[in-house]
């Protein structure tokens, strides 16, 4: 009985230690419906509501913007938020926000919703 007690009570204090899920990326980087971690907030994009950005092989008089549309999940609660490229979106420990979205755009290519890549970052506080 004790040689089955002791690995139990050797690994009892790693219950108590908080794990992210490995589900969820821990990079900022993300896909559509793919968490990731961004500071203390987990982030899923889950659709791209504008993509006016200007093409790459085009000229423009506005370089265009980026709104995803996005679950973030702070202290265990979830809210669903318009983040848009470039643009911090205040949240109450911080500001979590778009700052890259891949690939860019081209008139001769439509971007897939598979296809596009994101990344969030995080300023606390």
């Amino acid at each position: 009985m004790k040689k089955l007690l002791l690995p139990l009570i050797a690994f009892a204090p790693l219950a108590a230690c908080a794990t992210i899920p490995a589900d969820i990326r821990t990079d900022g980087f993300a896909r559509l419906n793919e968490a990731t971690r961004a500071g203390p907030v987990t982030v899923r994009p889950v659709d791209v509501v504008e993509d006016s950005r200007c093409p790459m092989n085009a000229r423009c008089i506005w370089a265009g913007r980026v709104v995803v549309s996005a679950v973030i999940t702070e202290d265990g609660r979830k809210q669903e938020r318009k983040l848009v490229l470039g643009e911090p979106a205040l949240l109450t420990s911080g500001s979590v926000m778009l700052d890259t979205v891949e690939p860019p755009t081209r008139t001769d290519t439509p971007i897939r919703p598979q296809d596009y890549r994101f990344h969030f970052s995080w300023t606390g506080r």
